[in-house]
């Protein structure tokens, strides 16, 4: 099912994903790759026309590739400027989804910053009509009515520099369409993501927006799906999207290898290069340093920051609105800039260890001062009933945060890249009504690409894998029983690294 392509996915779908940082790492292959000057020449061209080359005004971009960090803008649009459908190509082009990536190679790190699309901000155009108390997200739509794509690009990065972030020098702007979110998910054959809970709406329901129907679990999500996944937030706020987002990117970087890449390096660039427009020169020396400065950060940590806000559902004029200050603004960019945090892991316990019966209070008074107590063996035996279905020795967490109930309990196969059937099962913990799952797995897939760049550490004599994004441990796993187990936070990271770590210590064998 997720293999087949859909029909007409153009029609009245915002990408609401910012593709664009995918699409620049995927540059990354021709970093490691030997390639001729030529073909350099030849990829650049494909991957930057000069016909997507957006115009900015002096001073707005610094355009400077020589090795050190690098800050980008990019917007996630649904202009349809080339669709056949004349009311799509005349109607108004909106921004919702705006990004800002930073590759520092003196950090270590890659570091990604969301801005809330329904922030509060005022909006001047270069003529100096002023728009009061608008969101952020407005700023493409009205500079594109008033100057077409580019108008909007600019204007939405001018908004973003004035009245955000005054401070900010942005290196590059990205642009993309929800088109090219698509055809790049399709080049690269697909993405493997851990869906946290079940999704469910749209025609399934009866409801007018896109149809979604996930089960959750670690699974390749392909074309529609992948769309629908990322763009979902009917039952969400802003900010769980946003994670959901960054969670997506994360997981689809996990799988770019650039050796797999260079095989089809053509049809990559042009399927970026009719996606995307950018401030990009088409020149091979463009395409070497943006890469080279990409490629280190393959298996660098992927650092979400958080936007600072003083209010995330301030009421005006009947809509919804998100606030912050200029101080909690500067703070928000002084650590997208310069924050370099590190996993911190406190000294391991043994009371972590559940050691007896998971419903009796084994665990004292170490796990209560994290907010973790017993699960209940109703719960685990929700597992029980489908261990027949796992072929291999089923693990359950003898612990759970406090305010967490178990949502679901879901065995099921899947089939890896060389398509071998592997069968896995995840439990699925709902922590808050607003976004807030996180998940236990286990597998017979024993290297997926979840794993590809973790982070190994040695606690308690076992090897732990842990996906951080630097400051957050985001998934932990470890191997035993010749099965893969994991624990997945959050999306907005709300478990702590302690519990993290106690929950993956607590997994025992089902009673």
């Amino acid at each position: 099912m997720d293999d087949e392509r859909p029909p007409s996915l153009w029609r009245g779908m915002w990408a609401r994903f910012a593709l664009a940082a995918v699409l620049i790492m995927v540059l990354s292959g021709a970093a490691t790759a030997t390639v001729t000057l030529n073909k350099a020449s030849e990829v650049a061209n494909e991957l930057f026309p000069e016909l997507q080359r957006i115009k900015t005004p002096k001073g707005l971009v610094a355009e400077a590739y020589g090795g050190g960090p690098q800050t980008f803008l990019i917007l996630g649009s649904d202009r349809r400027a080339g669709s056949k459908n004349v009311a799509e190509k005349d109607a108004a082009a909106h921004s919702d989804t705006i990004l800002l990536v930073r590759f520092d190679p003196s950090q270590g790190q890659t570091s990604v910053l969301s801005i809330p699309r329904d922030l509060m901000v005022n909006i001047r155009t270069p003529e100096g009509a002023l728009y009061p108390k608008a969101k952020v997200n407005a700023a493409y739509t009205i500079g594109s009515q008033l100057k077409g794509t580019d108008g909007g690009i600019v204007l939405a990065a001018e908004t973003i520099e004035r009245e955000v972030f005054p401070s900010l020098k942005l290196n590059g702007i990205v642009d993309v369409n929800f088109a090219g979110f698509i055809k790049v998910v399709d080049t690269l054959g697909c993405a493997w993501v851990n869906v946290d809970h079940r999704y469910l709406g749209g025609s399934a329901l009866g409801e007018d927006f896109s149809s979604i129907n996930l089960q959750p679990g670690y699974q390749k999500l392909c074309y529609n799906n992948a769309l629908s996944y990322v763009r979902f937030r009917h039952f969400d706020s802003d900010f769980v999207r946003v994670a959901r987002q960054q969670d997506f990117l994360r997981d689809l970087r996990e799988q770019i290898a650039p050796s797999d890449i260079l095989g089809q390096i053509d049809k990559v660039a042009r399927a970026v290069g009719h996606a995307i427009r950018t401030n990009f020169k088409a020149s091979p020396e463009t395409l070497i340093e943006l890469s080279k400065l990409i490629a280190f950060s393959q298996t660098k940590p992927l650092r979400q920051v958080k936007f600072k806000t003083s209010e995330v559902n301030y009421m005006y004029n009947g809509e919804s609105y998100v606030t912050s200050t200029p101080e909690l603004e500067q703070a928000t960019l002084d650590e997208f800039l310069y924050g370099h945090q590190q996993v911190q892991v406190g000294p391991p316990s043994r009371s972590h260890h559940a050691s007896s019966h998971h419903h009796h209070s084994s665990s004292g008074s170490s796990a209560a001062a994290l907010d973790l107590y017993p699960t209940s063996t109703t719960d685990e035996d929700e597992l029980v009933k489908v261990s027949y279905k796992i072929p291999f020795k089923p693990l359950y967490p003898s612990l759970q945060t406090g305010p967490s109930s178990q949502e679901m309990v879901r065995a099921y196969a899947l089939r890896n890249q060389q398509n071998i059937l592997h069968h896995a099962y995840v439990v699925v913990f709902k922590e808050n009504s607003d976004g807030g799952y996180y998940d236990f797995e286990g597998m017979d897939w024993l290297n997926p690409p979840l794993f590809a760049h973790a982070r190994v550490q040695q606690i308690d004599g076992r090897s732990y894998e842990m996906v951080d994004d630097g400051a957050h441990i985001h998934v932990v796993g470890w191997r035993e029983n010749g099965a893969l187990y994991w624990v997945t936070n959050t999306l907005l990271e709300e478990l702590s690294n302690a519990q993290m770590l106690a929950l993956a210590k607590s997994a025992q064998g089902l009673h």
